[in-house]
Formats: structure tokens, C-alpha cells, sequence
């Protein structure tokens, strides 16, 4: 491809091949000069050039041979022939390359189709990132002259220009393509371009193994009219899959960052501050509300400042009109800038005490960032322990970022085609969307009576985020019982009566919830048109058969969580007590041993982040996989930058990827440990001793 006017930056291979026959060219010039005015020749400044251009067809002055020259006319005399070849093999190569890189994709198939407008950042990140990954991918743009396009082809892309006729979509390949993401910002039209897929698809595509159209539509409302659009086609050769930057990003961060990881000693509540209210954003509340499960019965109240607050209050009730009943959301007046977030958290932590969370989405990343590090500058210079700071940010990662202030929702993240399909976070959801059927099955339904019984691959994108929900609440419900997630075979955890009785509570106050959202009230008698329902009432006025179906949902969870790969267990809580700056050992002896006295449990390992040993110790552990807890009673970048090289890069390490973080005046009380982990002797039944080359002096199970 050509780089044309207005097409962006050019290429850069041909600027440096046109750039060094620049400077030979000069050389030339600046040879023959001097070569002429050696040898007593007459010359001027043309002469010198026409003599220089004779250099790039091997052409040189029979009256300069066997002079001594000039070692810029010697370097003249070699390169100007070779640049030229070379140049004139990359222009040959931007001719030929598209046309030999579609017929290898024809050949080969297996690749991507990737669509975006002109500044189509998330297009740009896909093909970049399946480029990276060695995929083949295949261009279908908007504008062909857009940077990101230009870029790709650089990278390896071949391209097909997007054009109304029968040619350019027959060109895609697609009965031997992999996928197709139409990634453009503008809904409307990725839905017409899928239209057109889909019909070459069933033209082309062999029945049974269909092509997997993936659809960016951001917004809800419209998705669920894409869906019927398209849920009555003939899913055997081409199926459309909905891609919501949105809804993706926020259950990336709800199980990333669930709510109950930062806690403050003493404080029983769980308020999130929030500045801006974008569609992520909305969805991340509404996701947490209605999924999140909370022993003590207190959900997080969240309290949302953003400009123009009672227009963004009544979108919002009018889109989710039963989410007043889940849990407090307050919506205030404020425009927030970094000079006046300070005095904003003041305001905030007056009025409802300090947040577990400050999540900030306030529209550009610059803005957003400056946001975040004023309010965490607040707490540094208050010296106070902050809770994380969670911004959303397109490019993810920046310098400036502290080891509190953690990135979500970037598009690197989300530009991948597994992620977009969310394929890697769907085996449970998907095993229980498979137990639902089961049951169907067994009390006579078919496949295709109605659109929640469908195999997986075929379900409506909205049947599935309800088993994406299930399937995600099934974490915080164990985190809550003091269990977690582990990946491997095994039995999992036997939940005791009352365990059983209050997850199955908790099953049905997801359940409610999640109806209540969408807009269900309670009646007497079940009414799918009107959103009635005679179970939207609170679990203890339940019906004891309605209640086992919630009890079924519990029970089943270890069998599900086998068919995918896991299994629950139970929190082993071995607290690291401080031990100064010695060496830390080799945890090897230490993780046999308890993986041999407690099987069927997982440890989790918590310490003081300012302990050189503690520090140590769980960056030893974090590197083998283990789960880790961080006791802070300082702000976490002040502790941090006392830290020099590896060691501090450890802590951030740490900080980004903890399982909690507990603040707390004195990181040494840890009265709910059931093992204490110490360097040295201490008087404590539950201790485990290490000796300086990581074998146990001294254990519980060994007296």
C-alpha cells in the first residue's frame, strides 16, 4: 500500500530506505567536488549532482578512475547501486504484498477478519495484538488510509477494501476464517456489516463448523434488538457473538477487584466513592449489587459525583428501575478536578466515613489520572492508609501510576478475541448454563422451545450474562464463608448446615436482585409480559419447596466447579509476623508441609508490607502462586519509596496482585490466624518456626 496524502505517517521502512539514498546522494556530491577539485577539473554544483545520480545506475567518470578519491565518494560509489536496489525492491514488495499475503490467507485459512472505522483504537489493539500472537489476520477497513490500517499492513496484514459489492466480501475467505470482529464505535453499522457475513457465510462456510461474527454494541438496549434481529438465523454456518466494552470491563474489575478486598480494622462499613458515571461504570454497580454476597447482610452503598447529577439519576432509574431496592446510591452535584478532589473525599468521608473503594472514570485519561493522583496525594499527606484507587484508563498502564492506583478497562486489555468472547472466564458459566438444561431436559423440554434453551454456543448473549453472573457470585459467596477458588481436581469443601442455608439465602437475594434490576416486581400469579413474579419476596417468606431450588443451586456448585476445572476450599490463614531485614529462606519445606497437614485447604499468607522479612517471604510466595494478604498502617507508595530497586518493584507486585488489603495500626495483631509464621521462637501454639535455610524447627504438627 501506497502511503498517500492524508493517509497519516508513512511507513517507516520506506522513509529509511528513502532517507539513506538521501545521504549518499549528498556524499556524492560532496565527492565529486573535492574528487574534481584534486584532479584540477573544472566542476559546478549541477555537474556534481548529474555525476552523483549517474552513481545509482553504476556509472562513474572514466576521468577519475585510479585516482585516489574521496572516502565519501567511495561510500557514494557502492551504496547509491545497492540503495537503489533495495528501494526498488521495496516498492516491488508494496505492490505484490497484499496480493501474495491474501492468497497465503486463502490457502491457509484459520485467520481473523478485523473491521473498524478510521480511528478505531479497539481494531488497531486487535490486530496489533493477533499479529504479535503470530495470527493471520485479514483487514477489512472503512478507510483504508487510516494509521492504524497502514500500521498493520507494516506488521504483516493483508486488507480488502471495504466496498458495496459482491467482490470485497467474497475476498474475506470466510469459509476458512477463524472469526470476524467488527470493531467500529458506531453500532449501527458493525450490525450491517454482520448482516453481509452472515449471508456470504451461509453461501460459503460448511454446515456445523460456523464462523463466529463478533459484534461490538456497547449499548444494552440496542444489543437485545440485535439479538432478535438475529437469533432466527441459521446458526450452522456464521453465529453473531455481542461484544460490550462495558460489561466486559466491569466484571473484568468485579473479579479482579472485588469490594471486600481493602478493609479497615474496626470499620463496618462498605462505602465506594465514585467520580463520573459512564456505561462501565453503571454496569460495575449494577453488577456488584445485585452479585455481590455480604455475611453481615450490608452491601456497598455507593455515592456518585458527577456534573449534571439529577439528569444522570433519572437515566438511570429509568434504565434499572428496581435498583433503589438493592442497596443505598446517592447521585451528587460536583465537578470534579484534581485542585478539588481533596476537599470533595473530605466532604465524602464527613458525611459516610471512609471508602473501600474510589473508583474514577471522569472522561480522558489525563483528566482521569490527574484525578486519581490529587485524591491519593490527599491521603499520603494526611499519612493514611488509602483504599485502592481503581481508574479507568484506555491505555492502562502510565509511569505516573502509584502502586494504589490501578488501571481497568484498557483497551489493550479487551482487544483480544478470547477476551471479547470472554471464553476464558465462561467454562463455569457455561457448565452451569449445561446443569439448567439437564433439568429441562428431564422434565421433557427440547432445545429451540425457548431462547434460554439453547446449547451455549447458541444463547443469547443476555441468557448468558446471567450464568456469568451465577458463575462470578460463586467467588464472592465462597470469599465470604472464608473459602476461595482454586484451579486443579480434588473434592471441595463440605459446607456445614448453616452454610448451606445462608448461601442458599444469599442464591435468592442474587436471584431477586437481579430480577429487580431488570425491572420485575413481585405478584401474586407469574406474568412474563408484565415482569411479575410471586418469589420477589425475601427468602424467609419462601415456600420450602422454592427454598430447595435455592439449596439445589448450592449444592450443586462442587459439581460444577469440577467440570470446570476447580474446586472450593477453605482459607488457611497463616499470619507472617515481622522479622526484620533478615534473608528470607525458601518457603519449598514450608508449602510441603502444609500441603501434606492441610490438604483441603489453601493458604492465604498475610504480612506486614514494611517488614523486610514479612516482604520477602510473601514475594517468595506471590512468585510460586500463592495467595497473599498485605498489612499496611502507612500509605502504601510511602512505604514503597523506601524501598530501593528489585525490592520495591517486588512490593508493587504485591500490591497489584494481593488477594486483600487490611489496614491496620498494628500489623503484628493477627488474633484470627490459625498459623503464625516467624523467623524466630516465639511462645505461640499455633507457630512455625523456620530456620535460616527453610527447614521447620517448629510446628503444631510436629510436637
Amino acid at each position: 500500500m501506497h502511503w498517500r496524502k492524508g493517509a497519516g505517517r508513512p511507513p517507516v521502512a520506506p522513509t529509511v530506505r528513502f532517507g539513506a539514498m538521501g545521504i549518499a546522494f549528498l556524499l556524492g556530491i560532496w565527492g565529486f567536488s573535492q574528487a574534481c577539485e584534486q584532479a584540477g577539473i573544472a566542476s559546478t554544483l549541477p555537474q556534481d549532482a548529474l555525476r552523483s545520480l549517474g552513481l545509482v545506475v553504476g556509472h562513474f567518470p572514466q576521468v577519475l578512475e585510479d585516482r585516489d578519491l574521496p572516502v565519501a565518494l567511495h561510500i557514494a560509489r557502492w551504496a547509491l547501486p545497492l540503495l537503489t536496489v533495495w528501494s526498488m525492491a521495496g516498492l516491488a514488495w508494496t505492490q505484490v504484498r497484499n496480493p501474495w499475503r491474501l492468497a497465503l490467507v486463502r490457502a491457509r485459512g484459520d485467520h481473523l477478519v478485523i473491521s473498524g472505522d478510521a480511528d478505531s483504537e479497539l481494531a488497531a489493539r486487535a490486530a496489533r495484538g493477533a499479529l504479535n500472537e503470530g495470527r493471520r489476520v485479514l483487514l477489512w477497513p472503512h478507510d483504508r488510509r487510516a494509521d492504524w490500517v497502514t500500521d498493520a499492513i507494516e506488521a504483516g496484514a493483508a486488507e480488502v477494501e471495504q466496498a458495496a459489492t459482491d467482490e470485497s466480501v467474497q475476498a474475506l475467505a470466510l469459509d476458512k476464517a477463524r472469526a470476524a470482529m467488527l470493531l467500529s464505535r458506531e453500532a449501527r453499522t458493525n450490525v450491517a456489516l454482520a448482516a453481509v457475513l452472515m449471508s456470504e457465510a451461509a453461501r460459503v462456510r460448511a454446515a456445523g463448523d460456523p464462523l463466529d461474527v463478533i459484534l461490538r454494541v456497547d449499548d444494552l438496549d440496542l444489543r437485545r434488538s440485535v439479538e432478535q434481529r438475529f437469533e432466527q438465523g441459521d446458526r450452522k454456518t456464521a453465529r453473531v457473538r455481542m461484544a460490550a466494552l462495558p460489561d466486559i470491563g466491569a466484571r473484568q474489575l468485579a473479579l479482579a477487584r472485588p469490594i471486600d478486598a481493602f478493609a479497615r480494622a474496626g470499620q463496618a462499613g462498605r462505602g465506594v466513592l465514585v467520580i463520573g458515571f459512564t456505561p462501565l461504570i453503571e454496569r460495575y454497580v449494577l453488577r456488584t449489587l445485585a452479585g455481590g454476597h455480604y455475611r453481615d447482610g450490608g452491601k456497598p452503598g455507593f455515592v456518585i459525583h458527577l456534573a449534571d447529577a439529577a439528569k444522570a439519576e433519572a437515566g438511570f432509574r429509568a434504565r434499572n428501575p428496581g435498583a433503589d431496592t438493592l442497596s443505598p446510591l446517592r447521585f451528587v452535584e460536583a465537578r470534579a478536578d484534581p485542585a478539588g478532589i481533596g476537599a470533595l473525599i473530605d466532604q465524602h468521608v464527613a458525611v459516610h466515613g471512609e471508602p473501600v473503594a474510589i473508583l474514577i472514570d471522569a472522561g480522558g485519561d489525563d483528566r482521569t489520572l490527574a484525578i486519581a493522583l490529587a485524591g491519593d496525594a490527599r491521603y499520603r499527606t494526611a499519612a493514611l492508609v488509602a483504599p485502592p484507587i481503581h481508574v479507568r484508563m484506555d491505555s492502562g498502564y502510565d509511569a505516573r501510576l502509584g502502586a494504589g492506583i490501578l488501571p481497568f478497562g484498557a483497551l489493550a486489555d479487551l482487544a483480544d478475541p478470547d477476551m471479547l468472547l470472554q471464553d476464558r472466564h465462561d467454562v463455569l458459566a457455561r457448565s452451569i448454563h449445561d446443569f439448567y438444561l439437564e433439568g429441562r431436559f428431564a422434565e421433557g423440554e427440547r432445545i429451540g422451545v425457548r431462547a434460554s434453551m439453547q446449547e451455549w454456543d447458541d444463547l443469547p448473549e443476555s441468557f448468558r450474562d446471567d450464568n456469568r453472573l451465577v458463575a462470578d457470585c460463586y467467588s464472592l459467596k465462597l470469599r465470604d464463608i472464608g473459602a476461595r477458588l482454586v484451579e486443579g481436581s480434588g473434592p471441595s469443601l463440605v459446607l456445614t448446615p448453616d452454610e448451606l442455608e445462608e448461601l442458599s439465602r444469599a442464591e435468592h437475594d442474587r436471584w431477586m436482585a437481579a430480577k429487580l434490576v431488570q425491572g420485575w416486581t413481585f405478584g401474586a400469579v407469574r406474568d412474563d409480559a408484565k415482569r411479575l413474579h410471586p418469589d420477589i419476596i425475601p427468602y424467609d417468606e419462601l415456600s420450602e419447596a422454592i427454598k430447595d431450588l435455592d439449596r439445589e443451586q448450592v449444592r450443586i456448585m462442587a459439581r460444577l466447579l469440577g467440570a470446570s476445572g476447580r474446586r472450593a476450599l477453605r482459607v488457611l490463614r497463616v499470619a507472617i509476623l515481622p522479622g526484620g531485614d533478615g534473608a528470607c529462606p525458601d518457603p519449598g519445606a514450608l508449602l510441603a508441609a502444609l500441603g501434606a497437614q492441610y490438604p483441603d485447604r489453601v493458604p492465604l499468607f498475610a504480612g506486614d508490607l514494611a517488614d523486610g522479612w514479612a516482604r520477602t517471604m510473601m514475594g517468595a510466595l506471590h512468585q510460586r502462586g500463592h495467595l497473599v494478604q498485605l498489612l499496611l498502617n502507612a500509605h502504601v507508595q510511602a512505604i514503597i519509596d523506601r524501598l530501593d530497586g528489585a525490592d520495591a518493584r517486588m512490593a508493587v507486585a504485591l500490591v497489584r496482585a494481593a488477594d486483600s488489603l487490611y489496614a491496620t495500626t498494628d500489623p503484628g495483631d493477627m488474633p484470627d490466624a490459625q498459623l503464625v509464621l516467624t523467623p524466630g521462637p516465639i511462645e505461640d501454639d499455633r507457630a512455625v518456626q523456620l530456620g535460616g535455610d527453610g527447614t521447620i524447627v517448629r510446628a503444631p504438627w510436629a510436637r
